[in-house]
């Protein structure tokens, strides 16, 4: 499975590198830049439920983070 994957990428990347660079800016960030705005939405969801859940879990034990 894993040779499969890295035998698609490799003919991915060989397509990409024979494209004019113009094309290439264009679909780099196409694909790039959607993709890293989602792993960001991710992480900033998971930090803000570890926040939450964080900050319930010392509201329950009657205390407050600046240590209250």
């Amino acid at each position: 499975m894993l040779r499969a994957v890295a035998t698609w990428w490799d003919g991915v990347e060989l397509w990409l590198t024979q494209l004019d660079f113009t094309l290439q800016v264009i679909i780099v960030i196409g694909v790039v830049g959607p993709a890293c705005w989602a792993v960001a939405a991710v992480v900033d969801s998971l930090v803000e439920r570890t926040v939450a859940w964080r900050l319930a879990a010392l509201e329950r034990r009657g205390s407050t983070p600046d240590g209250g």
